[in-house]
């Protein structure tokens, strides 16, 4: 297994990518590109069925699970009988489509974009699983939003779970390509702790966390995600 990068030793390639896209309210890339979005036909992609894998060997009994992009939903008909409820997100009609055309009763699924400051989580999560973190980002604003998003929906002991394979991929910049050594760079501005579960499987949880106020405090984000001024705007500066 090769050695941990050390936490601030490692410079990722998105870092010089945009600070802002501009597009605050229809973040993101290939919006319009159903065919490179839309997976409700496709068979399970090689990494997605690496992270089931790993799920499966798991005690599920009593889980919640956020899938962003359901792609097939073959996720949900997997684990359904086995967890409490498995919500799912994605921006493709088609999918949400397949998904409410199975009728599993603990399986919903909504149009949403996983970058949006507008997106609001229903529940806490035991698993977020995202197989495809930045594939399809526009911005360090938006892409540091989604991490805001998922952490503020994940329980104290839950885990986000992706895979090499996915983080290969990128619609249109390279930079966005992530490893193992950007998530783990990410300790250093966000309070998670990083760590391999599988092959090429990685597991981002919550660090910090515990009964210890101390922790606690040591929990808190260390990006500040300032929304930008919308024109002739200029004092509207929170997210």
């Amino acid at each position: 297994m090769a050695e941990r990068t050390t936490v601030g030793a490692h410079r990722s390639r998105y870092e010089s990518c945009p600070d802002v896209c501009g597009h605050l309210d229809n973040p993101g890339v290939a919006l319009d590109a159903l065919d490179s979005i839309d997976f409700s036909r496709r068979e399970t992609t090689k990494d997605q069925a690496r992270i089931e894998a790993d799920l499966e060997r798991m005690d599920l009994a009593g889980k919640i699970i956020l899938h962003v992009g359901v792609g097939n939903s073959k996720l949900a008909e997997r684990f359904a009988p086995r967890v409490k409820l498995i919500d799912g997100l994605t921006i493709a009609p088609p999918e949400k489509a397949r998904a409410d055309s199975l009728g599993l009763p603990n399986y919903r699924v909504r149009l949403g974009n996983k970058y949006s400051r507008s997106l609001r989580l229903e529940h806490r999560y035991d698993f977020i699983i995202d197989n495809n973190l930045a594939g399809f980002v526009c911005c360090k604003y938006h892409f540091y939003l989604m991490w805001n998003t998922y952490l503020d929906a994940l329980r104290p002991d839950g885990k986000i779970l992706t895979h090499q394979r996915g983080m290969d991929w990128t619609f249109a910049d390279p930079r966005w390509r992530l490893g193992y050594d950007d998530l783990v760079a990410l300790e250093a501005k966000l309070p998670v702790k990083v760590s391999r579960l599988g092959e090429k499987v990685y597991a981002i949880a919550k660090a910090g966390t515990g009964s210890d106020p101390r922790r606690r405090a040591r929990s808190r984000p260390r990006v500040e995600i300032t929304r930008p001024a919308r024109r002739g705007d200029a004092s509207r500066r929170s997210p």
